[in-house]
């Protein structure tokens, strides 16, 4: 079945790729004693920002290993959010696609814990401390898939149906103005600033939340002495 998000996500998807590969050529084409431009700068800010928030939270090892995933997701995520403001559809909107992004952050954690507790380790877990609390402790595991693709999804679809319904709402205000009312005139004033807050602000905080509980979720399976250092 056809969803309208499918068309966002393939314009984003596209247009993402050729930003970082564009980028990625201009990083490659710097020398060590040229000045970066204001553009390259900020992509080398924002790579060493997110490899220090990753590394502080998970340890040296696994957090230089999943900066490079944390920093995409983020971009993906608010640029996803924030599509409205160019007459996308967001496809954070669409649980399909929250889903695939908990599931990928979700095996990762399971990735990490296997590699750190060994198989007897993981699978006896789930019997700890008593094995009555086998179903539980399955329970519990499942827990961060459904919590992140369902805190990301219900966000977003909220703020996009509040602003559907204001639409709604300010279209059939329009039709009382004489001349002009089969234009939502009153919208043009009134969904602007609820915009910058669903779509930009909102959106990025909740792309910021996704990466924390993300870096939160892998980090407690680090080892402790690792993220001491």
């Amino acid at each position: 079945m056809f969803q309208i998000e499918q068309v966002s996500i393939i314009i984003i998807t596209a247009f993402l790729g050729f930003v970082f590969w564009w980028v990625g050529k201009e990083v490659k084409k710097l020398n060590k004693d040229e000045t970066p431009s204001r553009l390259v700068a900020a992509v080398i800010a924002y790579v060493r920002f997110i490899t220090d928030y990753t590394v502080r939270a998970m340890g040296e090892d696994y957090g230089k290993k999943f900066a490079a995933y944390i920093g995409a997701i983020f971009i993906y995520i608010f640029f996803s959010n924030f599509s409205g403001l160019f007459g996308l559809a967001a496809p954070t909107a669409n649980f399909s696609v929250t889903l695939v992004l908990a599931l990928i952050t979700w095996l990762s954690i399971q990735i990490v814990r296997l590699r750190e507790s060994g198989v007897k380790g993981y699978f006896g877990s789930f019997l700890d401390p008593f094995p009555f609390f086998l179903i539980p402790n399955i329970f519990g595991e499942i827990a961060p898939l459904i919590s992140l693709s369902l805190r990301l999804f219900g966000n977003v679809l909220s703020g996009s149906v509040i602003l559907s319904l204001l639409y709604m709402f300010t279209g059939w205000l329009s039709q009382f103005i004489p001349v002009i009312g089969n234009f939502n005139f009153v919208g043009i004033f009134v969904t602007p600033v609820l915009h910058l807050y669903f779509d930009l602000f909102a959106g990025f905080i909740q792309a910021f939340l996704f990466i924390s509980l993300t870096i939160i979720y892998i980090g407690m399976e680090a080892p402790r002495e690792e993220k001491s250092n």
